[in-house]
């Protein structure tokens, strides 16, 4: 089974307010594979996700609103979730570590890399992705 490159990001608690919670980067295996500032918030519905209680909001836009949506899907194991978020302009795998506290975020990112069609490879490749967290 290929497993694909993958770097870490460690994000910390900046501000929480009633609707979402901010992060800044903390450390990074690349820096700038993705942006200094992150958001998760509940999933109120107004948008296409479905399967995903909570939501990560990537800063690459100059207002938030416009800014890359992705779903935190629960993969089964308590506080780890995955998505698919555009890095460089390709769908790549993510996945999510949140403790209970949610003072920290914890980002494996599969740069440039997604597994198309076979759901049993993406959750094998998750599950990998959690032992070697």
């Amino acid at each position: 089974m290929f497993y694909p490159d993958n770097y870490k990001l460690v994000y910390g608690i900046e501000t929480v307010k009633k609707t979402f919670r901010q992060y800044l980067l903390n450390s990074a295996d690349i820096p700038g594979l993705l942006p200094d500032l992150i958001r998760t918030e509940k999933n109120n519905g107004f948008n296409s996700i479905s399967g995903a209680e909570n939501l990560l909001r990537i800063r690459n836009a100059t207002n938030w609103t416009k800014c890359t949506l992705a779903g935190l899907r629960p993969t089964g194991t308590p506080n780890f979730y995955y998505s698919d978020l555009p890095v460089n302009g390709v769908k790549s795998l993510i996945v999510v570590f949140v403790p209970d506290d949610w003072e920290t975020v914890v980002l494996r990112v599969c740069k440039q890399f997604y597994p198309k069609g076979n759901p049993d490879y993406r959750n094998r490749l998750i599950k990998q992705l959690i032992n070697n967290f």
